[in-house]
This record gives C-alpha cells, sequence and structure tokens, in this order.
C-alpha cells in the first residue's frame, strides 16, 4: 500500500531499519490505541501486520478520520512525540495489529549519531509536512471525487481494509456523497 508515501520512499530505508533493529514487538488487538487525542505521545514505529487510524474528535465530540498507517508505513503522532506536547488524534488498531515501537528518546540519540541521521529526521519531517500541504490544497482545489480518484490510483486496495464510512470521513464528505461519487466512477 502507498497510502503514507514519506516513509515508504528509499531514503527512509535508514530509518526503518533502525526501527527493526531497535523495535519492541508490541501487539494491538482491535480497538486498542497507541496514543489517544489530549495525551503525551511518547513512542512511534513501524507497522508489522495491520492496520491503524488516525481520528481527531472536534470541539463538539464529532469524530473525524484523518489518516492511517498500514503495514510496513510509520505509525505515531510525530508532532506529539517530537515537541512534547499533547496529541490531535487519537491513534487505534483497526484490527489485530504488530508493530516495532521506540520510545520518542531513543530516536532522538539516533538522529543525533552523525550528520547524515539528522539530515533523516529533517527529511522525515519535511516529507510529512509536504503531505499534509498537498492534502490542504487537495481539500480546498479538489472536488471530492478528485480525492476520491487520487486516493484510490495511489491505494488500489483501500476499498478492502478501509469501511466507506470512514474512507468518506477521510475524504471529508457524507457517506452518502462518497455512494453517488463511486456510483459515478463504475
Amino acid at each position: 500500500m502507498n497510502f503514507n508515501r514519506y516513509i515508504t520512499e528509499a531514503e527512509f530505508s535508514e530509518l526503518a531499519a533502525f526501527i527493526r533493529r531497535e523495535g519492541v514487538v508490541r501487539r494491538f488487538a482491535r480497538g486498542e490505541r497507541l496514543s489517544g487525542q489530549g495525551l503525551r505521545n511518547h513512542r512511534c514505529g513501524l507497522v508489522v501486520q495491520g492496520a491503524f487510524r488516525y481520528v481527531h474528535a472536534d470541539a463538539v465530540g464529532e469524530e473525524h478520520v484523518v489518516g492511517y498507517a498500514f503495514a510496513g508505513e510509520f505509525v505515531g503522532d510525530y508532532i506529539s512525540m517530537r515537541n512534547d506536547v499533547p496529541s490531535q488524534v487519537t491513534i487505534g488498531a483497526m484490527c489485530g495489529a504488530e508493530t516495532l515501537l521506540v520510545p520518542g528518546e531513543r530516536l532522538e540519540a539516533f538522529y543525533r549519531t552523525d550528520a547524515a541521521s539528522e539530515r533523516l529526521g529533517r527529511t522525515l519531517a519535511e516529507h510529512m509536512l509536504a503531505e499534509v500541504y498537498e492534502r490542504l490544497l487537495d481539500r480546498y482545489a479538489a472536488s471530492p471525487q478528485q480525492r476520491y480518484g487520487a486516493l484510490t490510483e495511489r491505494c488500489p486496495d483501500v476499498l478492502q481494509l478501509v469501511p466507506l464510512r470512514e474512507l468518506a470521513s477521510y475524504l471529508g464528505v457524507r457517506p452518502e456523497t462518497l455512494s453517488r461519487i463511486r456510483r459515478r466512477v463504475r
């Protein structure tokens, strides 16, 4: 799956190797949380198998799906961990999942080992910013049908892994709207 492009690119193979080498295996049952909104997140890692959903609850308690992490992808609230601030999302297992997790302090130590590792951390942050910027522009400038098409082109298997109601939330549309879009593009 090519959902979170910033961690699957070859230039991050060193970071993935570090997490595979230093990470501790942690299994999650369906619905179990890696982190909670409003709490500080102190770990990150790679999804070995399974999947995680990122959910933000707004001021009135309505939940919005804002991201996913699938097998082979980075998982964790990087901003909360790096800045030691409360998380803006809850990250929960969508099914039984296995991860390799490292504490934020250990990741910091890895970044400080040499200039190349420090540059890798900066590059990861830059790629994450680019991904968020692209999503922001898409939200304002692309139609829901264009966002759906781009997502299914990039991640053809997403419909087998994510319920349509959640996918609608991720795309910022109502489930009925997503159903109409799907009928149009068939």
